[in-house]
């Protein structure tokens, strides 16, 4: 696999794995990967493999979407703090308002195809 890049990160996703950047030095761990630590500024890192399982800590439902999301209205974005890993933001499946989801929601990644790419998508548990 090429360099710890964002493009790299999609491409796990096309694989159905969610893969993180941990810095050697320090254990922090990056979501998506990222070339160099931005805690300790360390560049000896390592893939790791990040659970597809976490909780909401923050999230909100778009009304007024992009137009490339107009097919989904309303729709659930959250940021999803990994198990034993760092936060992430996704889509929220099934959540159309406000009361369908709270912070502390447990969720489970899904990987939902859209054309060429996979989007990583969370589910409520």
């Amino acid at each position: 696999m090429e360099g710890f890049t964002v493009k790299a990160f999609h491409d796990f996703l096309r694989e159905n794995k969610i893969m993180g950047s941990r810095c050697k030095d320090c254990e922090g761990v990056n979501l998506p990967p990222r070339p160099v630590c931005p805690v300790c500024g360390g560049r000896d890192l390592e893939w790791v493999e990040i659970r597809g399982k976490g909780v909401v800590e923050a999230y909100t439902v778009i009304t007024v979407p992009l137009t490339k999301m107009s097919n989904r209205c309303p729709y659930a974005v959250g940021v999803v703090k990994m198990d034993g890993g760092p936060s992430v933001s996704g889509l929220i499946l099934g959540v159309t308002e406000g009361d369908d989801v709270s912070v502390g929601s447990r969720v489970v990644a899904e990987f939902v195809k859209e054309g060429d790419e996979t989007v990583l998508c969370f589910r409520q548990t």
